[in-house]
């Protein structure tokens, strides 16, 4: 592994989304004054705003993605320390950050019918989404635990407010707030555990406070080492809704607006495990204790899966249904970290079905948002009903999500389980694989629930027409997530070949 203090190469996926961030910000200052000149009203002087600010938005995205994967690319064969250990580049992790990538252009996709229907300034919208994403950029690649205090920072606080940019619901107010006094107590006890580690190894490089933590004889710096690290679980386990650390999630997710809600199911949850498991899954030296990590994995993630399974059960709000499916999931992706004896694969295991996670979900809150408009809001089973014969390539499509999220083949969803059930059998787990086995079967009720409600149940009132605004970004957002899903579901092995060497770069 090499170690430079600099080179931009390295970092250009961060600097291409610094720069259109830049961009952004320049066209908000000067955009207003000429629509102000021209004497455009302020209705159409909004929407004209938007759907420029969507194209602007979108394209830039896409162009650091495609920035990114040439010069990433180049670097991807190679792992590079950059300034003085704070962050890591090249290697694996750059399927991370270009998956992270595609997360935020599929929301931008979806944003733009999103931001027309309700009103909202879009580029303040994107300039927050952009320092979201940029903060998920950075978190994946930090090798410092203040690096990855600041990024996940730097991801959620823009969050917080976008949360509470849905002007027509008096929901989404209360959701930001909730969201964000519980966030904040989260990131205090992070950041109290990142002060007893530092106290007791005195240093906040990752991998030196892994390697200098000792649980050998139970005296005072043994005790703080383990409150640090029960405090860094806490703050992390925040963020990928772990019971019992998931109480804000079915409360935000359905306040939110749904192209926000599906960013934060998917990018914030990638990022926030890749930290877990940079952290977790790297301690290999302490002997008894190391079983313990697993004991405590398992607990917590079985209990997640159960929970989030169980609840999703009796769930009539389908965003509600969708957060209560997402902290399932995590619990899923938890298990995998159960059978400490396996660590790479184990990684590997969990990187692959995040990856494949995000087009699914993605896909899943794109067909809500393609079937709601400023007059209609599409986010109950009841609205759902019957939409199979008024639009039937939504309802395939949504169909298409609910077998891979449900783990069915042959999309994305099934091979990832496999692969989360195939550590737990190889680390001898069996009573553990056969209850997440049980309440897998449990999640296909609600489900399936979904596609017998679109296709076989007549609705309550007369179906709107479905809007015009913006479907072109819609329909290619949905498009894109489709064949993700597919072929990841068919055609898994590369996939899992960069899984593999990201999961190398995190030991």
């Amino acid at each position: 592994m090499n170690e430079i203090s600099f080179n931009p190469t390295f970092l250009m996926g961060e600097i291409s989304l610094i720069a259109l961030i830049v961009i952004l910000t320049l066209v908000e200052a000067f955009q207003r004054p000429i629509f102000a000149f021209f004497g455009t009203t302020d209705t159409r002087e909004l929407d004209a705003r938007n759907r420029q600010a969507s194209r602007l938005a979108s394209i830039g995205l896409m162009f650091v993605a495609v920035n990114y994967y040439i010069f990433g690319r180049a670097t991807a064969g190679e792992e590079i320390i950059l300034l003085h250990n704070s962050l890591k580049a090249g290697g694996g992790m750059y399927i991370g950050k270009l998956a992270l990538m595609g997360a935020g252009i599929l929301t931008v996709l979806m944003s733009s019918r999103y931001t027309l229907s309700q009103q909202i300034p879009a580029m303040d919208y994107y300039l927050l989404l952009c320092f979201s994403l940029l903060g998920a950029l950075t978190l994946i690649a930090a090798e410092n635990f203040l690096m990855i205090f600041l990024s996940l920072e730097m991801m959620s606080i823009p969050i917080y407010a976008l949360v509470g940019l849905k002007r027509l619901s008096p929901r989404s107010g209360e959701s930001a707030i909730k969201y964000l006094l519980l966030g904040g107590f989260s990131s205090g006890f992070l950041l109290l555990g990142i002060s007893f580690l530092y106290g007791t190894t005195g240093s906040l490089v990752v991998s030196d406070v892994i390697g200098r933590l000792t649980f050998s004889t139970m005296d005072a710096a043994s005790f703080l080492s383990g409150l640090g690290l029960i405090f860094v679980f806490i703050g992390l386990a925040f963020k990928v809704s772990m019971v019992p650390f998931h109480a804000w999630t079915p409360d935000v997710y359905e306040g939110a607006g749904t192209p926000i809600t599906a960013f934060m199911s998917v990018a914030v949850k990638l990022a926030a495990f890749a930290v877990i498991l940079k952290i977790f899954a790297g301690m290999d030296s302490f002997g008894e204790f190391d079983s313990v990590i697993g004991v405590i994995f398992m607990f917590f993630s079985l209990i997640t899966v159960i929970y989030g399974n169980s609840v999703a059960l009796v769930q009539k709000n389908v965003k509600r249904m969708l957060a209560y499916s997402s902290i399932a999931h995590a619990g899923y992706m938890g298990l995998a970290l159960a059978p400490m004896a396996h660590k790479i694969q184990t990684v590997q295991a969990v990187l692959f079905y995040g990856i494949g996670y995000i087009a699914m979900n993605m896909l899943a809150f794109g067909v809500l948002v393609y079937l709601t408009h400023k007059d209609h809001y599409c986010e109950t089973l009841d609205d759902l009903k019957g939409i199979a014969r008024k639009a039937p390539g939504a309802a395939a499509m949504m169909t298409i999500a609910m077998f891979s999220l449900a783990g069915l083949p042959p999309a994305v969803g099934f091979v990832g389980k496999v692969q989360i059930f195939i550590q737990l059998l190889e680390g001898k787990m069996y009573v553990t694989a056969v209850i997440a086995l049980l309440f897998s079967l449990v999640a296909l009720y609600f489900y399936i629930n979904v596609i017998v409600v679109m296709y076989m149940r007549e609705p309550e009132k007369e179906i709107k027409e479905i809007g015009k605004q913006s479907l072109l970004p819609v329909w290619l957002s949905l498009a894109l997530s489709v064949l993700v899903v597919i072929l990841l579901g068919l055609i898994p092995s590369p996939l899992l070949q960069w899984s593999l060497k990201w999961a190398e770069v995190l030991f």
